[in-house]
């Protein structure tokens, strides 16, 4: 039996949880599906937001989701030289901020469908007009007529990838380890030292308990990650696993993979739309990328839900998208 929708969100990580919120919230019939059978595992990123970016997205994060409240960013160079950057914001038990808004979006009118993998799309025209997508893959819910896809799925791209949008992104990987007992003033520590990191940086981001992620993110090999702690405060201190991971699995780093050649060339078509690591946005400066994943799954939701009004979702109706984040977003 076919499922049928106004909004297909393709992946429940921050983009598509937001994705699926706004649009929920603008009234319109959403399906949020994500192909791992809980939300937020494995993490990928170093777990941290600005204040600024909740501030513009109207959400109100409660204490569950928040391990620390930060003033900002201190940069420290191989001569000692630091620079302290004052920027309030929070770092978040990531996993647990993502199934929050993917409840939230559920509580909007969402449905959340675990297990799901896209494997296909299919344009549906009636009389020579675009009027939607036929999505099959893997899950009961399949398949399902969406009149527009939300690309939520990272740095796969999976929509771009089966429509043949746009070019592979250029990714470095980002890895890191939760530490106990690691000393911290309330700031995130970005380490620019290239001989651990010739084409990208370090970090130490505090959580609650004293833990703190300490990572990195390369270009090249990121065992540079393990001489770094060896040659520094931090080889004494105990790592452990993340609170999302079972105890009795090995310890070990986690991470992922994250774009660097900018925002893709085509970030909608006819019936599509991409956010976050699918669409290729990430900070110019850091390489963060959760508060544009949210931002830009607002703008997407918000043009939705004008072009299912005005009953055209042409790549021409859905133009507004790319529009909307090229006048917010930082330069690239």
């Amino acid at each position: 039996m076919t499922t049928q929708c106004d909004v297909l969100v393709v992946g429940a990580g921050p983009g598509g949880g937001s994705a699926a919120l706004h649009a929920a919230r603008a009234g319109l019939k959403v399906m949020l599906i994500e192909d791992h059978e809980e939300i937020g595992t494995p993490v990928h990123c170093g777990e941290c937001i600005s204040d600024v970016a909740i501030a513009n997205l109207n959400l109100s994060l409660p204490e569950s989701v928040i391990s620390k409240r930060v003033h900002g960013i201190r940069v420290i160079f191989p001569d000692g030289t630091k620079k302290r950057l004052t920027e309030h914001g929070y770092v978040l038990e990531k996993h647990l901020f993502e199934q929050w808004i993917a409840d939230e979006a559920v509580s909007a009118g969402a449905t959340l469908h675990l297990g799901h993998r896209l494997r296909s799309m299919e344009r549906m025209e009636i009389d020579g007009k675009f009027i939607g997508h036929r999505c099959e893959g893997k899950g009961d819910a399949f398949p399902i007529e969406a009149r527009i896809v939300i690309d939520a799925s990272g740095v796969a791209g999976i929509c771009s990838k089966m429509l043949k949008l746009n070019k592979r992104p250029k990714v470095i990987a980002g890895i890191q380890y939760e530490m106990l007992e690691v000393p911290t003033d309330d700031y995130l520590d970005f380490y620019i030292w290239p001989q651990y990191a010739e084409k990208g940086y370090l970090w130490m981001i505090p959580k609650s308990d004293g833990r703190a992620n300490v990572g990195l993110v390369t270009e090249g090999a990121v065992r540079g990650l393990d001489r770094f702690i060896a040659d520094t405060e931090f080889r004494d201190l105990e790592v452990i696993n993340p609170p999302w991971r079972d105890d009795d699995r090995k310890i070990r780093g986690f991470g992922g993979s994250i774009p660097i050649s900018g925002p893709h060339e085509h970030t909608h078509a006819d019936g599509l739309m991409l956010v976050g690591d699918a669409a290729g946005f990430t900070s110019p400066l850091f390489e963060g990328g959760s508060h544009l994943a949210l931002k830009s799954a607002q703008f997407a939701a918000l043009t939705a839900a004008e072009a299912i009004a005005a009953d055209d979702v042409t790549a021409e109706a859905l133009s507004p998208y790319p529009a909307r984040w090229k006048e917010e977003f930082p330069p690239y």
